[in-house]
């Protein structure tokens, strides 16, 4: 039998399906009935795309799906990227994520706490190059501060009365020298502390051992005498109002004399001094 054009529009029969004559199928439902089965493709052909069939005459296993592949269809399962998962079963596809498998927070500092589904969580501190801190924690009162260029570092508070000077280049704390005056009766050492100081030792020359001068670099010290006696420096790092050469020299051996000495990192230098009953112009 010739193969019919466009079978696909091959309409039912309008005559008996047998014939009466013979009791068997009539000829019009037997090409009827053919033609459908060339169409189902039942072994004897595969109906193409064009036609309204894939074109494929493969049985798909569970999770392939058509593809166009630009001028029919190809037969494909979806492929599984990292962290993702497919399950093909029999109607069914499933796509999941299996859980972050890699994470990296670069020279933030920052990385995931567990590798997880959904939100990442992180774990870490973000440090200061990337705009953090690259502290989790803070006592009160910390200070911060650049320690380097690329990192900071945690200046603790001081304790009540100190004063934030620089050492080394980097935030300290120091003790304030600004104080009451204090009275000496006995040869002494300066403390920190001591700015204002009265020489009261009786009997012999008062002898004072002062700061290292480039430790206390524009610090201020006001000595005053109460005893006809000398105030001498324990060390030759003195500079007296007429010269530039240092010596030990502080007060003169009378009472009321009186001097502010300044540290010029190298040298305390007496700025200003007058004995008892002075008149002082400017």
């Amino acid at each position: 039998m010739a193969t019919t054009p466009n079978i696909t529009q091959i309409t039912a029969p309008r005559v008996a399906l047998l014939d009466p004559k013979t009791g068997l199928m009539s000829r019009e439902w037997y090409r009827f009935f053919y033609n459908l089965y060339e169409i189902t493709g039942g072994g004897n052909g595969i109906t193409p795309v064009t036609s309204g069939g894939t074109g494929l005459s493969t049985i798909p296993s569970y999770g392939q799906l058509l593809i166009v592949n630009g001028t029919g269809y190809t037969l494909r399962t979806l492929t599984a990227g990292t962290g993702i998962t497919v399950t093909n079963g029999s109607g069914t596809i499933t796509v999941a994520n299996s859980g972050v498998l890699s994470w990296s927070g670069g020279t933030s500092g920052l990385t995931p706490a567990t590798a997880t589904t959904g939100a990442v969580v992180l774990a870490g501190t973000l440090i200061a190059v990337n705009g953090g801190t690259g502290f989790a924690s803070y006592a009160v009162g910390d200070l911060l501060y650049a320690d380097t260029t690329t990192t900071l570092a945690k200046l603790p508070a001081g304790t009540t009365g100190q004063v934030l000077t620089i050492a080394a280049g980097v935030p300290a704390w120091a003790t304030s020298t600004i104080s009451a005056p204090v009275t000496k009766t006995a040869n002494f050492t300066l403390a920190a502390t001591e700015s204002w100081v009265i020489n009261n030792k009786s009997g012999s020359t008062c002898t004072v051992t002062l700061p290292t001068p480039s430790v206390y670099t524009g610090r201020q010290v006001v000595f005053k005498n109460m005893q006809a006696q000398l105030l001498v420096s324990a060390s030759s790092n003195v500079v007296p109002l007429d010269s530039t050469l240092a010596g030990t020299a502080i007060l003169l051996d009378v009472v009321g004399n009186w001097a502010t000495m300044v540290s010029d990192g190298t040298n305390w230098v007496i700025m200003q001094a007058a004995s008892n009953n002075n008149l002082l112009l400017e």
